[in-house]
Parts: C-alpha cells; structure tokens; sequence
C-alpha cells in the first residue's frame, strides 16, 4: 500500500458521508453480518471480537481500525467482552473530467474499495473527533453535516499519518504515549486521571500506574508542563492579559493559573513576561535591576529543576537535569547547537569534506571533540569523554545498543523537518524560546523572498543535481532540502524531479537534455569533484539550454545536504535569492 497514491486520491476526491453511528454488542453476541452498502470505516471503542471482512479475519479491540469497501460481507462473532464500534459510511468519487493519470491511479490503487487494519498508535484524537462526528450526525442543520464532513477529513488525515508510519501490522496501543499525545493537543480542556482512563478504556489506577513507570509522575503533572509551557510561550510571544491566558490553557480561575505558575517556574506570570522583555532589549521601566537578577535567579533555579520529556524513535527519555555535555552523531545537530548558542562537547564529521568541521561554523565553534563520521563513529573516543547525553539517527541504529551503554542516547530521524528538530534540540537544551525565534525570523524571510521570486521567475524551472557514482543524482521536490526550494521558496521543479516517493533518482549523463530545467543546482564534493569536472567539460553538458544561457549554480553537498540545521538551511536560502534576486 503506497500512501503517498492514497493521499493524493483523497486530495482529489468528491466526497459524501452516508452515514455515522455507533454499534453495541453485548458479550455472547454469536453472529453480527451485515453487506456493506458503501465504503466503510470501523473504529473500536472498547471490548474484543473477531471480524470477517469477505472471509479474511481480523482481530477487533480498543483502537483497531479497520477499512472495507461497498458489497463487502462483514462479520462479527466471538465477542469476548461487550464489543462497541463506530460505523462511517461514505461515499468517494473523482469528478469528471478528470486527467488520465489519475483515472489509472485510481484503478490501480482502489482507495476507497481495498481492506486494510491497523491498532491505530494515537487512538485517543480519533476517538474524540468520532464522539464529535457522531453528535453532530443526529442534529438535522445543514450546518452540522457540513461540520461532520469536515470531521471525517481529519479522521482521514490522522489515519493516513499513522499508515505513513507503517501501522499496518497488529499492535497494541501505546496508552501513555496516547494520554500524552491528547494532553499535548487538547490541554485547554477539562482533563482528569478519570476522564483519560474512560477515553483510553482503562482504570484510573493502572494510568497512574502506567505514567509513573514510564514517565516518573503523574498523568495531571505532566499535564501541568504542558499547560505551564504553553503559558510560557504565550506570555512571551503575545501581550494578552493573563485572564486571557489562563483560559487559554484551561485553568477558568486566572489568580490559580498565577500561583500554579509561580510555584512551577519561581516568579510569577508577569514578572516572568517582564524577563523576557528585557532578554529580547525591552526592559520595561517598573523593573529594576535588584528585581530582576532576583527574578532572573529564581527563574534559572526553577528551569534546572523542571524535567524534560523527549520522545524519540527508541522510547522516551526523561532529562533529569539539563545535559552539559552532549555528544551528537550526525553534523546537523552541531548547526542546530550553535543555532541556539551551545554547541556539542563532540561531533562527528561529514567524511567529503577536507576540514574536520564545517568552515561556515567554524567561527562560533569552541573545542569540540572529532568522533570519527556518521558511518564510522569512534566509540572508543566517545566513551573517553564522558557524555552527558548522546544524540544520534537511525543511521545509528545498529549500534545503538552500545550508545546507550556509554550514556543516555536519543534517537532522532535524519530527515525530519528541521524545523521540527530545532524544537526538540531546543527543549532538550533548555532553550525552546530561542528556537521558536529563530522558527520566526525564518519564516519572515522566506515570506519576503517568495513573493519576489514569484515575480521575477515567471514559473521557470530549478533543478538541483549532484554528479556522483558515474551518474548524476537527481534530487525530487520530497528531498528535505530541494524542498526548502519548492515549498518555501515557491520555485517549480522540473517534470522529472516531482515525485512522491524517492527523494532522488539517479539519471546518466546522455538523459540531461531530457530533464531540460530552466536552471541548474550542481552540488559538489571532493569525492566526486573529478568526476563533476568531466561531466562539465562534455559536449553533452555544454549543449544544454541554462548552461549557453549561464543558468548554473555551483553548491557545495557538505552546506545543501549534511548540515541539513538552521543556519545552513538559512544560507542556502541566502543563496538562492543572491543567484535570482541580485542578477542583473
């Protein structure tokens, strides 16, 4: 099952909910059967029971998802507890006319008819947009079908995600990854151990189990941080009162709100937004310099005593205290580091480069420790210096085993977003203010810069290739950092290079006047400088339409992809805009 194909049906779709109830089967039910009149979606809210899709079996339980398309022949027998499920009848079609390319997808792919189930991971954000689904079914506005339809897409999207994840294999729910998940999203409602327990189907008592296993406190304290983070970062990013404020994150009563903030960060809200004002050169007149080192060592007190929560590809990690030493096992991190003021007491290096670290860091780096590369870390050196913390990505994963021996280890994706690591280097460094200024100050640059590309590249084509291996890599429009030029920056990829899947291909060097871009991104290294150098001189490359017209762009591999953090995805905009926007 490609996603991807599933995703891009459902963008295009007509859509029609049918139907939306909830069934009840009490314990000793022998046979349920019913046809499908219609496509169909079964969520399970609690309770156990086998069910036949056409035969093919499949194990009902709390969180299981199960898709079946119209005249399917369903089938409900061994309910072992009182089985309750939840029942979306629709209707999905392509509108007419419609391109052919996607007439043939959707014979090949079948979104909407094929059988597929799954435990879903994060089944407390569906269960709560059901419950509103089902509310709104029973009320006869125009109003309210329109909401359920609107519904019914964010089920879609939350399932699509978690199949994005390779969810289709049977598994159990994650119930305290799901309660923290939901308090994450939902941390303005009325929240109880109670109500999570019923909205996980579990008892209170094994919640509280549960979260002190794992987490070490409480499920009400975990959600505490999250309410007293989100205060945090609205008393810094916004001027609203704090009345506001603490209805904002779900306390009614805002003089509570204050003293659970006090007694969580050690001064109060407004002294705290008055901190933060002169940190960013706002010093407002009513602080005084007493008042505010006061401040500033209650509040410095009060983080090295707040514990930090990082999920991670491996599990969790609870950060006991604030990590000095951190070692990192891929360079991206050293750039996110430095992003932030810190840097790594140890880093590896990228092995194509000629210096040990980056030259565009290389004036805010300190003494920092070389552990070999990425596909070669020296453990010997890494367990020599004694970490603190070690941060590594799935390249890792085969020794991770030996990391974790040497100090607590986190395990991050290597593509993730950069936006979305920098808040977790953030928080794991105790410095997510300054990660979301430096989210900010990017945003408001490409804001600037995509608007003036769009005027001045008229929808011209922009090509990033990397000559390698007798080839030339091609990198698609779903590469992290090609990416940050078609999404961010608005420019257009060549036919060739949108793709949904890989995020490269490798073409030769007679199929360049195929690719035929408009512009041309050559990255380069000193493993394939050579080879770069040849393709260059060819009567093939020189015949090429944007090299006569002077449309190529020399980048180096080591900036556009390894240091895949901030400040090189900041350069490389910088680039970008100095190559469009200052030529004459």
């Amino acid at each position: 099952m490609i996603v991807e194909d599933h995703l891009l049906l459902w963008n295009h779709a007509s859509l029609k909910v049918i139907e939306v109830k909830r069934i009840e089967l009490p314990i000793g039910e022998q046979l349920h059967t019913s046809q499908l009149s219609a496509s169909t979606l079964i969520y399970t809210i609690q309770g156990r029971g086998r069910l036949l899709l056409d035969g093919e079996e499949q194990h009902l339980e709390n969180g299981y998802v199960c898709h079946a398309g119209k005249g399917a022949v369903l089938t409900v027998t061994d309910i072992a507890d009182h089985l309750s499920y939840y029942m979306i009848q629709y209707k999905a079609t392509l509108p007419l006319p419609c391109c052919q390319d996607l007439l043939q997808l959707m014979d090949h792919t079948e979104p909407f008819e094929i059988q597929y189930g799954f435990a879903a991971l994060h089944a407390a954000s569906l269960l709560i947009i059901l419950a509103r689904m089902e509310q709104e079914w029973s009320q006869p506005e125009a109003m309210a079908k329109l909401q359920v339809k609107s519904l019914f897409y964010q089920f879609v999207c939350e399932l699509m995600r978690e199949l994005q994840h390779g969810r289709l294999k049977h598994a159990s729910p994650d119930t305290v990854l799901q309660a923290t998940r939901y308090m994450d999203e939902n941390y303005a409602e009325p929240i109880t151990v109670d109500t999570l327990a019923a909205l996980l189907n579990c008892s209170s008592r094994a919640m509280q189990r549960m979260f002190k296993k794992r987490l070490s406190l409480g499920p009400i304290d975990y959600l505490l941080q999250v309410r007293m983070d989100k205060a945090r970062e609205l008393l810094c990013r916004t001027n609203i009162g704090l009345k506001d404020i603490s209805l904002a994150i779900g306390y009614v009563d805002s003089y509570y709100f204050s003293r659970l903030f006090k007694r969580h960060t050690g001064v109060s809200p407004s002294t705290y937004r008055e901190l933060m004002l002169h940190s960013r050169g706002d010093k407002p007149e009513a602080v005084t310099a007493s008042s505010l080192q006061a401040g500033t060592d209650s509040l410095d007190t009060a983080i090295r005593r707040s514990r930090r929560l990082v999920i991670h590809l491996k599990g969790e990690l609870q950060l006991e205290r604030q990590p000095e030493k951190i070692a990192v096992l891929d360079p991206q991190f050293m750039d996110h580091m430095l992003a932030l003021g810190g840097q790594p007491a140890g880093s590896v290096i990228v092995s194509g480069d000629l210096n040990s670290f980056p030259e565009y860091l290389t004036s805010k780096l300190g003494v920092v420790e070389n552990l070999g590369t990425k596909d070669e870390p020296d453990l010997e050196v890494l367990r020599a210096m004694l970490p603190d913390l070690i941060i590594c990505t799935e390249f890792q994963k085969s020794i991770y085993g030996s990391l974790a021996q040497i100090a607590p280890t986190i395990m991050l994706e290597r593509n993730r977003d950069w936006r979305e690591t920098l808040r977790i280097i953030g928080r794991i460094m105790g410095k997510e203010l300054e990660a979301e200024q430096v989210l900010q100050q990017y945003k408001q640059k490409i804001g600037r810069l995509k608007s003036d590309l769009a005027v001045k590249m008229e929808g011209q084509s922009v090509s990033v290739i990397r000559p390698r291996d007798n080839n030339i890599r091609l990198h698609t429009s779903v590469h992290r950092t090609a990416a940050i030029l078609y999404n961010d920056l608005g420019l257009h990829p060549p036919k060739q290079a949108v793709d949904r899947k890989r995020t490269s291909s490798m073409i030769s060097l007679e199929g360049l006047p195929e690719l035929d871009a408009d512009h041309y991104f050559v990255l380069t290294d000193n493993n394939f400088q050579l080879w770069s150098d040849e393709i260059q001189n060819t009567t093939t490359w020189k015949s090429l339409r944007a090299v006569q017209q002077d449309h190529v762009y020399q980048a180096k591999v080591s900036m556009w992809i390894a240091y895949y953090g901030p400040i090189a995805m900041n350069r490389v905009v910088d680039q970008v805009a100095k190559v469009f926007l200052d030529a004459k």
